[in-house]
């Protein structure tokens, strides 16, 4: 099994934590990280980074996995 492994780094800022779904968040970030179909992304850390003019800002990391044997069919993403 040849597998590649990275790490990806997402800056995120919440303005409003009524509108916002923390956990909903995460995993829409773990979707649209995904290239091909067979990856496995998964949060690594959550940093809080403190919160500046009324916004908290936080740094994702994830964590993704990727068989080069075994890719899998592209994934379309909005998000890209």
């Amino acid at each position: 099994m040849n597998v590649k492994k990275s790490q990806s780094y997402i800056d995120l800022t919440v303005r409003n934590w009524d509108n916002t779904e923390f956990g909903s968040t995460l995993r829409e970030m773990c979707e649209a990280a995904r290239e091909y179909e067979n990856d496995q992304v998964e949060v690594h850390q959550v940093v809080n980074l403190g919160k500046r003019k009324g916004e908290w800002h936080y740094l994702i990391i994830l964590n993704i996995s990727q068989d080069l044997d075994n890719l899998g069919a592209l994934v379309e993403s909005n998000y890209r």
